[in-house]
């Protein structure tokens, strides 16, 4: 649950800063960077103004109405689709883009309307990562585990801390020895990937073997993410605070930062 609450926190607040834009301006993004683009299955946000009359959240799974707005896709193929929806308000919506949207050009519109509209190029691939500050930058929206290997259990550990919100720092990891920790990372984007293989992480200059990726549906709770899962901190123990990024098909995702000591 804890878990769940980051990544849902991630991509309400995602991009705030961005908000402030021209009026009936529209402005989509991958909802974990800053990329101009989307991918099919992916969390994003949409920014400019007048989007919706209220503020609204929903549950999963997420519906296609909220607050009174719709989103509809019009992709390359000519197929209009709605998305799902997390949350609306005046400025921002964040949403699933349709999973079977085709790549290439696409229109996007708010409640099917001319003015409130965005073009914009549908990837299959293109990563982003979460980040705690929720602006694409800084220590990663990760979560962490420590599992004493006499008794196999597992405690959680905290890899960012915030004094308050878009003003978090990482909190150092030591990767033990008898009790190892285990890292999951939250990106979007690569639902699409042609296979795990095709997947690199990169710690501090170095590719870090990746344990397991999970990519969730439209219909979960997680709708739109991406959990890429990793152990062998031992291999950067002394790297303190370094970059991290992952690269899925070729394309690179936004950097973030990790605290190893």
């Amino acid at each position: 649950m804890r878990m769940m609450a980051i990544v849902r926190l991630a991509l309400l607040g995602l991009l705030l800063a961005a908000a402030g834009l021209a009026q009936t301006r529209i402005y989509t993004a991958l909802a974990a960077g800053t990329s101009p683009g989307v991918a099919p299955g992916a969390a994003a946000s949409m920014f400019g103004d007048n989007h919706a009359s209220t503020t609204a959240a929903a549950d999963a799974p997420y519906p296609t109405t909220l607050g009174g707005v719709t989103l509809q896709f019009t992709d390359n193929a000519g197929v209009t689709r709605a998305a799902r929806l997390l949350y609306v308000s005046p400025r921002q919506i964040n949403y699933i883009v349709p999973a079977a949207t085709a790549i290439g050009p696409a229109v996007v519109r708010v409640n099917q309307s001319a003015t409130l509209s965005a073009s914009m190029h549908v990837d299959s691939v293109l990563p982003a990562l979460f980040t705690a500050d929720t602006d694409g930058q800084g220590v990663v929206a990760a979560t962490a585990v420590r599992t004493v290997i006499p008794t196999n259990t597992s405690t959680p550990i905290p890899v960012f801390q915030c004094s308050a919100p878009g003003n978090c720092t990482s909190v150092p990891i030591d990767p033990g020895v008898d009790a190892p920790v285990t890292v999951t990372l939250y990106a979007t984007g690569i639902r699409n990937r042609s296979s795990d293989s095709k997947v690199t992480l990169s710690i501090g200059g170095a590719i870090v073997p990746i344990s397991s990726i999970k990519s969730y549906d439209e219909d979960s709770v997680l709708a739109g993410i991406d959990q890429i899962t990793f152990t062998g901190l031992l291999a950067l123990r002394g790297k303190g605070e370094v970059d991290v990024y992952i690269v899925a098909d070729g394309v690179a995702s936004n950097m973030g930062r990790i605290n190893i000591l």
